[in-house]
């Protein structure tokens, strides 16, 4: 079974509402043993009579900041494996680059450790950076930024 990582929606939360384990649960769709477990890892909460009560701007905090703790940032030579779950670098630094647009760009290689396909897309001026941190294999639609005024009609006819 795939553990399904989960975002929840912050702004949901009303920042002075004490909140119950079963008013978050039913919130943000999950079991109540979710919630319970986010007690034990930090989540703090009030018990008053044999419930707990967590205020709506901690619990925006604790699951803030247990959404950042998920995000990855990739340098500029790397790519996010969705298999390892990881920023890898390429397979053998070796990249294609498939011009977009005039002002996008992808670039896609192979995971270094599980050679999964890997891509990113990145704005032309990072193109030269691109180009000296792999080593370009396939450079597709480089005439778009090399022409002053791409056109985008085939039947060029010259009338005099």
């Amino acid at each position: 079974m795939i553990k399904r990582k989960r975002t929840y929606n912050v702004r949901l939360i009303k920042a002075t509402w004490p909140y119950t384990v079963q008013e978050i649960a039913k919130l943000f769709n999950v079991h109540k043993g979710a919630v319970l477990r986010w007690i034990k890892e930090g989540l703090h909460a009030d018990k008053i009579k044999g419930e707990y009560l967590i205020r709506g701007d901690r619990l925006a905090l604790f699951l803030s900041t247990r959404q950042q703790k998920k995000k990855h940032t990739c340098a500029i030579n790397e790519f996010f494996c969705f298999k390892c779950r990881e920023p890898r670098t390429a397979y053998l630094n070796i990249a294609d680059v498939e011009i977009i647009t005039p002002t996008r760009f992808r670039v896609r290689s192979l995971c270094s450790v599980c050679s999964t396909p890997v891509n990113k897309v990145q704005g032309i001026r990072n193109l030269s950076t691109i180009q000296n941190s792999f080593v370009v294999q396939h450079l597709e639609g480089q005439h778009i930024i090399e022409c002053s005024e791409p056109s985008l009609n085939s039947d060029l006819e010259v009338f005099t």
